[in-house]
């Protein structure tokens, strides 16, 4: 208030002649000097009034005059501000700033909030990405230095020596040491504590040589191992007294503290006591780059159709790993942004080696040359990349040819002919075959049947029928079968007598073949759908895993790779993606995303933003 009363008195100053300051009941008398004033200013002007002249220009401008001199000083001011908007689109920047909230769904419940019991589920796993964070992280698929500010590798690559960094602080403020990172691997190791990631610390030690150096001794190199330090590293102040029967229960589970990005503020529960939210907040003392976001909360939902209605009724701003065939629901471009999620997962067709049928490599091959590899990608409303090869990030130049004359000549040769006036093959013995002869069938006569086993997901019924579609062209008649998960995985894997089992594998972010092709998998119950039992590639398998280098790794999986190819034991088809769906108010989101497993897609959550500023470039 005392600022406008200042301008007022200004403004009557500078364009008002009389004196506003006389009583309004007062007289007033002619002013002689400010007439002669008057008269001086027109009869000596100058070419640029000065401001206190500017207050005559009532008694000199007529009612049309003052209408111009507005009108004008309007528009000078209009082409003023214009040309300053002008200016500063130029020169200034948008730039990401601190603040805001982000939500997203999150299919499942939480159990376990700690590195060290699994996590037991997904939800688990995205609240210890966030809330968490280890000696290294994923960046894509290679492992980078988080907590780790230096390692080494010994000549031998038995022994590796990590020196953590001077400022990393758990969130109640206390130093991340050598002696938690102790700690941590020797809880993951206890057979107590039933982890699900001791295997990946079988036959590994973990000595803190001071507070800031820890050492791992392996007991074979293992040029994967970094990969399997990107587990969060959990104070031993808090959890050392902790029993691994009482670990669920702990308080230390429902609140957790570590050393990642993000710290837990608030959760809610509903009345039978399932956790339905947890809010985080960024913590201030995080050694790393700190996000934009201030909070961030993870809403549970029960089942993705719930998830996406929070999705499409604005209740939440994100959800992850929508199926390819959901995303026309959010094809708003107004209102979401669609990233792509990767991971090291792959979508086969597994041939069962102990079939009458597919014992023939001939047969094999023949089915593998005739996808069109391509024409599934389409399938999948393209979110979904072509490969053939036994890694799912690694594929050659010919992924998307298919070569269905070369097949169908593979299928002649092995005794399955086209007979005249009809689409399926049958067999016929070399004593049958006469050459200039008509094929024809009779009752009797053996056709060419396929049957694809495929678990009840959308995927892979689209990819089913889309390669029903391909292989029906070299003239085999073929079936397809839906089971749910579990039945599926019965009849494939204990009873052994699917033909075709169609399945999406995901890898460890290591890429270990092992649960896919040991020949021990292939007994009962293993995941060797196949049933390939092979001394070689047992031999490739472990020369993989016990590589010392990252080239001897890559020399190790090529020749994995190759030798897989030449059994023909499966048809590598795809590598699926999902679909990241992110309201437009949230900013930076890239537009592919690999991660090593599913809860990394927050690795590069720094990078995102809902609040913005300006800087002068």
């Amino acid at each position: 208030m005392p600022d406008m009363a200042r301008l007022r008195a200004w403004f009557r100053r500078v364009f008002f002649w009389l004196d506003r300051q006389q009583n309004a009941s007062e007289e007033q008398g002619p002013d002689t000097s400010r007439d002669h004033a008057l008269v001086l200013s027109v009869t000596q002007p100058r070419a640029v009034p000065r401001w206190r002249q500017l207050r005559y220009a009532t008694r000199v401008l007529d009612l049309s005059e003052r209408r111009w001199f507005v009108a004008t000083t309007a528009a000078g001011a209009v082409f003023a501000l214009a040309g300053f908007a002008l200016l500063a689109s130029r020169h200034l920047s948008p730039v990401p700033a601190t603040g805001g909230t982000y939500t997203e769904a999150i299919v499942g419940t939480p159990q376990a909030i700690n590195p060290i019991d699994g996590p037991a589920n997904d939800a688990d796993a995205d609240l210890v990405a966030l809330i968490y964070s280890g000696l290294f992280r994923m960046q894509g698929m290679q492992p980078v230095p988080d907590l780790a500010e230096k390692y080494e590798w010994s000549q031998d690559g038995k022994v590796l020596t990590v020196t953590l960094r001077q400022d990393a602080r758990f969130h109640n403020g206390r130093p991340v040491t050598a002696y938690d990172v102790q700690f941590t691997i020797e809880s993951i190791q206890d057979p107590a504590r039933n982890s699900l990631l001791t295997p990946l610390f079988r036959g590994v030690t973990a000595s803190a040589l001071d507070e800031r150096t820890v050492q791992f001794a392996l007991d074979q190199p293992d040029a994967t191992f970094l990969a399997a330090l990107c587990v969060g590293i959990v104070p031993s102040s808090i959890w050392e007294d902790v029993t691994a029967q009482a670990a669920r229960l702990a308080n230390a589970n429902i609140k957790p503290v570590g050393s990642g990005p993000y710290r837990v503020k608030a959760f809610t529960r509903d009345n039978l006591g399932q956790i339905k939210t947890y809010t985080l907040e960024s913590f201030e003392g995080y050694y790393g780059v700190k996000p934009h976001i201030k909070n961030v909360t993870l809403e549970f939902f029960p089942d993705m159709d719930t998830a996406q209605d929070a999705v499409k009724s604005d209740l939440v701003d994100g959800l992850a790993f929508v199926q390819p065939l959901d995303t026309p629901r959010f094809s708003s471009a107004a209102r979401w942004s669609q990233a792509q999620l990767e991971l090291p997962q792959q979508t086969s067709a597994f041939f069962n080696l102990k079939d009458k049928l597919l014992s023939d490599v001939r047969i094999r091959q023949a089915l593998t040359m005739a996808v069109d590899r391509g024409d599934l990608v389409e399938s999948l409303n393209k979110f979904a990349a072509p490969n053939d090869t036994a890694y799912p990030f690694v594929a050659t130049a010919s992924a998307t040819q298919s070569d269905l004359e070369g097949a169908r000549k593979l299928l002649d040769a092995a005794g399955w002919v086209l007979p005249n006036n009809e689409n399926v093959r049958i067999f016929l013995k070399p004593e049958q075959r006469k050459p200039g002869t008509a094929v024809v069938a009779t009752a009797s006569s053996t056709r060419l049947t396929l049957n694809i086993l495929a678990p009840e997901q959308e995927d892979l019924a689209k990819v089913a029928d889309a390669l029903k579609r391909q292989w029906s062209l070299l003239g085999i008649q073929v079936e397809i079968s839906v089971m749910d998960q579990k039945a599926a995985l019965k009849k494939s894997t204990r009873d052994r007598d699917a033909q075709v089992m169609l399945w999406n594998v995901l890898l460890t972010p290591d890429q270990d073949l092992f649960p896919v092709w040991w020949s021990g998998q292939a007994g009962d119950r293993g995941t060797n759908f196949s049933g390939l039992a092979d001394k070689d590639i047992d031999t490739l398998i472990n020369a993989a895993k016990s590589a010392s280098s990252t080239a001897a790794l890559d020399v190790a999986r090529a020749k994995l790779s190759e030798a897989l190819a030449k059994r023909f034991a499966a048809a590598p088809l795809l590598r699926p993606s999902y679909a990241y769906v992110v309201s437009q108010r949230v900013k930076g989101v890239p537009q592919t995303i690999v991660a090593a497993q599913p809860s990394d897609r927050f690795n590069g959550m720094a990078d995102w933003y809902v609040k913005t500023g300006w800087v002068w470039k």
